[in-house]
């Protein structure tokens, strides 16, 4: 994958980190996931790329990151299906600001993006497109009431 396209992605998730919740979120690695490879994640947002360049984008987190996440934010809910509706409303949004912010910075690429789509559950799966490898790139948040990591995984091909 170009390495432009991923240093994008890299960027957008720091500073999206940084400006929605002050967190200086700090990448720790990449590599390429397996197909059928098992994962930690509760809740991934997820986007589809079109035009120029073609695949899909997961932002990838757990469950007591996005709830210490929204609740650093300052938003309460006012039960458990308000609250899940609301990490889920979260997860979204991040994940259409993140892919926003890496495609405006990738010049000469006209690319299209499809509103996001959160999947909740241990262990869910992903049904990759079969035209690009996956690419994982992890991200450590520091000590606090929302820590722990996340992941952005990019199946992209231009």
């Amino acid at each position: 994958m170009d390495t432009s396209i991923v240093a994008a992605f890299s960027h957008a998730a720091k500073s999206t980190f940084k400006d929605m919740f002050g967190l200086e979120a700090i990448e720790s690695g990449s590599r390429e996931l397996g197909a059928s490879e098992g994962h930690g994640w509760d809740l991934t947002g997820l986007v589809g790329l079109a035009g120029q360049a073609q695949g899909v984008v997961a932002i990838r987190l757990t469950q007591s990151l996005i709830a210490g996440l929204l609740a650093g934010s300052g938003v309460a809910a006012g039960g458990e299906e308000e609250r899940r509706a609301l990490e889920g409303v979260l997860v979204g949004e991040m994940t259409n600001i993140i892919a926003g912010s890496a495609i405006s910075a990738i010049h000469g690429l006209d690319i299209e993006i499809a509103p996001p789509v959160v999947v909740r559950g241990p262990n869910h799966t992903i049904g990759w497109p079969a035209i690009a490898p996956v690419v994982a790139l992890f991200f450590k948040l520091p000590p606090g009431e929302a820590s722990g990591g996340f992941e952005i995984d990019l199946c992209i091909r231009h």
